[in-house]
């Protein structure tokens, strides 16, 4: 009797399609996921209203400023800008290949590099979002290979 491997060919396609469609969603779902821990890191580090009229009277109102603005002013403008870090958070490309998925995500906001590097926002984010990938891998695994 011969062995026809036509059966397990189809089933292995079968199931690298599944694996294909299905990583791509897992992979959308985990970026929007730490998408919103890297905003929610980031609003719990932006200071409220009066951590900064705080600082304006410690300094004794001697705010850095454009020319023309008074401290009053800059003070209004800094507290209208609490949680431009955290609002500024968005998935800017997303690129598939073939056996990789690559998710890139920036804030415009200014100098939001050194905020995160000062910060460490987006490692928090990493660090909360991370144990959720693995359960969720380990989920599809489990999915895909249980309908081979």
């Amino acid at each position: 009797m011969r062995f026809d491997p036509s059966g397990l060919y189809s089933a292995f396609d079968r199931m690298r399609e599944n694996a294909a469609a299905r990583g791509k969603d897992l992979a959308t779902i985990q970026a929007k996921d730490f998408l919103n821990e890297t905003k929610k890191a980031g609003r719990e580090i932006a200071p409220t209203p009066q951590e900064l009229v705080d600082v304006a009277k410690k300094s004794g109102w001697r705010l850095k400023r454009k020319p023309g603005t008074t401290p009053g002013q800059e003070l209004q403008r800094r507290i209208r800008a609490i949680g431009t870090f955290a609002r500024g958070w968005k998935i800017a490309r997303v690129d598939n290949q073939k056996f990789r998925i690559r998710i890139w995500l920036e804030d415009l906001a200014n100098q939001s590099g050194m905020v995160d590097d000062k910060r460490g926002v987006s490692r928090k984010a990493q660090k909360a979002s991370g144990g959720r990938f693995k359960t969720r891998l380990d989920k599809l695994a489990t999915s895909i290979t249980s309908k081979f």
